[in-house]
């Protein structure tokens, strides 16, 4: 009975060993694996944060800092009196000598000075960056990142998509891998290198956050790379990188009241315009010989189209290959070469893929037929009948104007109005100034004319007389008043 009773006593002393054991066992699996699993995460995590040391030690070479000069005329400045205010007072002699040219209300030469970023992209020395960070200038430095430093020479440049090529002498240059912007996706890895604020080859993380942005008011060939990568003034005309370390896009704005909004220009569009600037100066550009516009809802539906997409033809310029094809306002162009066209910016990206001198397949919509029409571009001319016209319009102004899009309503915050003309810029000095206008207002009426599209911009301004009076209707921020000018 005694035997009994410890044998059960032994076997379960036995049994309490074993589990002990087994849990034991399963416990610390458990604990290996979890070390393991935050080792492979750890592994992970320095693996690319390596990849994006090896990114920058790559492309870093090949990116530059660009300084500019240039020399400005300053105005008097308007709160001086004059001279005319101390003379015959005690303080007349104090003052005289010690005056600057601005202070004696004087107009002044100065020197203005800039700075950017950009990156060589051939052995030969030539640098890609934008247009804006040249313009102007009377004198570009180049400083590389071994610290050489070289007067450079303006190869070429193009207003329309804000890129610019320079050339600098020198030998034994790194190069920047150019990549295929085409291939993007949205949620990749972006690394931007440059100069914001001076501080030089300052490198920035952030992923794509989209493509094909357009309607920001920038000009006519808007096809941009959104980015959270962190870009800022100083930036401009540096690259923006992919996991690789090739060169996927050209940095050239910022949303200032966006954080972490940046937008670059594709390589592709940018080799293009690279390869027409170091062999010809500047580029020359295939062209329909059209105005376009968007389709809205409502035009669907009165031009007889049954859905959206699609480009609506609003002016055909007189002696180009549109005119003598037969195309007329209100045509609607679905395709080019039977592929389709949604938009505007995806017309004008087909039309930039074809040669001078080359023949397009447009499909039509006239009048609620379809039909197929056969167009010869030709070069486009430095400034079109319409691009003069605007040009006009707005220097007589002193504003540059964009149609109201729901990109300017988000930029600007605008609300409560669905049409008119955004101000872009307001220059020192201008009419625009003088009767008050600011960037983000909305021209609502000029002398009791409603403006609805830039063309009834133009039309308005060219029928305006400064010595008659000009009367506006504005919108800004939420309220719409009346101003008044007259000389």
């Amino acid at each position: 009975m005694w035997q009994r009773g410890a044998r059960k006593w032994v076997w379960g002393l036995v049994a309490i060993f074993v589990l002990s054991g087994l849990f034991f066992c399963i416990n610390s699996e458990r604990a290996d694996s979890s070390a393991k699993n935050d080792r492979d995460k750890l592994t992970t995590a320095k693996s690319l944060g390596q990849a994006f040391v090896e990114v920058a030690k790559k492309v870093q070479p090949a990116v530059v800092h660009i300084q500019t000069e240039k020399t400005i005329s300053v105005r008097p400045d308007p709160f001086w009196f004059g001279d005319e205010f101390f003379k015959g007072s005690p303080f007349e002699e104090f003052f005289k000598g010690f005056r600057s040219p601005r202070e004696r209300g004087k107009e002044y030469r100065h020197k203005q000075r800039g700075e950017g970023s950009g990156v060589i992209v051939d052995k030969e020395g030539y640098v890609l960056t934008n247009n804006h960070v040249i313009e102007g200038a009377d004198r570009v430095k180049v400083r590389l990142n071994d610290g050489r430093e070289f007067i450079a020479t303006v190869k070429g440049r193009d207003t329309r998509t804000d890129l610019a090529v320079l050339h600098i002498k020198a030998k034994d240059l790194p190069v920047a891998t150019l990549g295929d912007s085409d291939k993007l996706e949205v949620g990749e890895w972006a690394i931007a290198i440059g100069n914001p604020f001076g501080l030089e080859h300052t490198v920035t993380v952030g992923v794509i956050s989209a493509k094909g942005r357009s309607g920001l008011g920038t000009g006519t060939y808007e096809d941009f790379i959104q980015t959270d990568a962190s870009i800022n003034p100083g930036n401009s005309g540096g690259p923006l990188i992919n996991i690789d370390g090739e060169v996927i896009g050209i940095n050239v704005m910022i949303i200032w009241p966006g954080q972490g909004i940046g937008f670059a220009i594709p390589i592709n569009m940018a080799k293009q315009i690279l390869a027409d600037l170091i062999k010809e100066g500047k580029v020359v550009r295939p062209w329909l010989g059209i105005r376009v516009q968007d389709l809205t809802a409502d035009m669907a539906e009165q031009f007889q189209v049954k859905d959206r997409e699609g480009v609506l033809i609003s002016q055909v310029e007189p002696g180009t290959g549109a005119e003598k094809a037969g195309l007329t306002s209100g045509d609607i162009i679905k395709s080019v070469d039977e592929k389709a066209v949604k938009n505007a910016s995806e017309l004008i990206k087909e039309i930039q893929k074809r040669k001078v001198g080359q023949k397009v397949r447009l499909g039509l919509i006239r009048d609620g037929k379809e039909m197929t029409v056969e167009v010869n571009l030709t070069a486009m001319p430095e400034k079109t009948e319409i691009a003069m016209e605007k040009e006009e319009a707005e220097e007589k102004m002193g504003a540059r104007v964009q149609e109201l899009n729901p990109q300017l309503s988000s930029r600007y915050r605008i609300s409560g109005v669905k049409r008119g003309v955004v101000v872009l810029s307001v220059e020192e000095g201008s009419l625009a100034e003088e009767m008050g206008l600011q960037e983000g207002d909305v021209i609502l009426e000029i002398n009791r004319k409603k403006i609805e599209t830039v063309r009834d911009f133009e039309k308005a301004m060219k029928d305006a007389r400064i010595e008659k009076g000009i009367l506006l209707h504005i919108h800004r921020k939420g309220s719409s008043f009346y101003l008044t000018f007259k000389k």
